[in-house]
Formats: C-alpha cells, structure tokens, sequence
C-alpha cells in the first residue's frame, strides 16, 4: 500500500517519535483491533504507540466521542441537561450553557451517518484506504506539514482549532476536506497524558499525494535553503542567519 511508504518516509523525514495515525470510516470491516471500550482520545494516543482500534457506538467509552465521530446520535433529555452542567459547573470549560451552544453551532456538524465504525490504525500497517491521516507532533514538526501541505498551492487551510480532541483532531478533516491544526481540548490533555508539547496535525488523504511530492523540493522537507546573488547582495546578514539556522537543524 503507497499510504504504508508515506508513514516511513514521513516519520523519517520529520523524525516523528510515534505512529502516523490513519482514521478509516467503514462498514464492519476485516479489521482486528484492541479490545474493550475506548475513549477517542486515548485511543489516538494507543495508536500512536502502534495499537489498532476499531470503534463502534457500543465499543466508545465517551459520548461526546461518539457523538463527535457520527456514530451515535447526540445525548437528548436529561443526558443532555447533565452533559451541559457537567461541561460548565464541573470541566469548566465553558461559562455558560450559551457559550457552549454557540461553540456547537459555529463548527462543523459531526459526519452522522456516514458510517458505523472507525478504524484507527497506525498508517505503517493500514490495509484499508485512510480518509484522514493524524499526526501527533511538536510544534516544529507541525510547521513543517503545514508547509509541506501548502507548497504546491499556497492556499491557507481554513483552520477550526475550538471543541473537543475527537472534532478536532478528526471528524472537522473529515466533514470539511481541510487540513487542521489541533491543540487539543484540555481535558483529553490532563486526563489522557499528551505531553505539553504534543499537538495534531489532520490531513485529509486526498491532500497526501502533494505533500508527498513536496517532501524533496521544500526545506521544509529534504531541500536545502539556496541563496541566490541578488539575495547576498540585499540581505548579507539574512543569509547569515538563514545559514545559522541551516547548521542548527541539521545538527539537531
């Protein structure tokens, strides 16, 4: 599988620590994950250190995943009274129910009945197509897909970086057909142990193949800074530092 060569080219070209992560929505698939009940979260966390996840409405531990993910439809009555009092007397994430709503409805809706299960898997080892790729990274890192994903067009992703870890991170790729920064909802971050400098990149699978193709001609990639004469005579001491920078990153 070519996304299998992606995951090995990628991971040694940005020198990631853990998986690339492929999210595949399915019908029933052939496809043997860890089992028990998982959090999206976490899971995205398992299969950054090489584990399959397979979730379905029954084997999702968190409502709001669920929801978030499209497969179960959103807590009605009094699930959603206590969900909503929960999320602004007890996560404090919101200060008011009103500032919860509007959080919901100026994101994108969750892809609800695309599918009844998702497949979370390590890229390296993916058999079936992925619809997003997810990258657990630094920022450094993340700067440089971002970069990569924009060389061949230059158009800025349209970003939506408000809401839970299991939107963020992958069902807004998912819905919209955007690359996405994520920072994580600080929840996932205390209780599921991303460390302070972890964050997500999503890339739409669609978007891979030009990144792929970027990968040698970028310096966010493999390609080296070049100065042109121009430059050298305008901006000496850019290029000094431009150059320091160089020596640094291929020194780190």
């Amino acid at each position: 599988m070519i996304w299998q060569n992606w995951a090995k080219r990628l991971t040694s070209v940005l020198k990631l620590k853990g998986e690339v992560i492929a999210v595949t929505y399915a019908f029933q698939p052939a496809v043997k994950g860890k089992k028990g009940k998982h959090w999206v979260c976490q899971a995205l966390l398992d299969v950054n250190r090489g584990e399959t996840i397979v979730l379905t409405e029954e084997s999702s531990s968190c409502g709001g995943g669920t929801y978030h993910l499209g497969l179960g439809s959103r807590p009605t009555g009094e699930a959603d009274r206590a969900l909503k009092k929960f999320l602004v007397e007890g996560e404090k994430l919101f200060c008011s129910i009103a500032a919860f709503y509007r959080s919901q409805q100026l994101t994108a809706p969750p892809p609800y009945g695309l599918a009844d299960t998702v497949v979370i898997s390590p890229l390296s080892a993916a058999t079936l197509r992925p619809d997003v790729l997810v990258f657990i990274c630094n920022p450094e890192q993340a700067c440089r897909l971002v970069t990569l994903a924009t060389y061949s067009d230059g158009i800025p992703p349209k970003t939506e970086i408000v809401g839970s870890t299991c939107h963020m991170a992958i069902a807004y790729s998912l819905v919209s057909g955007e690359l996405n920064l994520s920072l994580l909802d600080y929840t996932s971050r205390r209780i599921k142990g991303f460390a302070p400098d972890q964050l997500c990149v999503t890339i739409p699978f669609h978007k891979m193949p030009a990144v792929m193709e970027s990968v040698d001609s970028c310096t966010a990639g493999t390609a080296k800074v070049e100065f042109p004469p121009e430059f050298r005579r305008m901006f000496r001491d850019a290029e000094h530092e431009l150059a320091k920078g160089e020596r640094k990153g291929s020194d780190a």
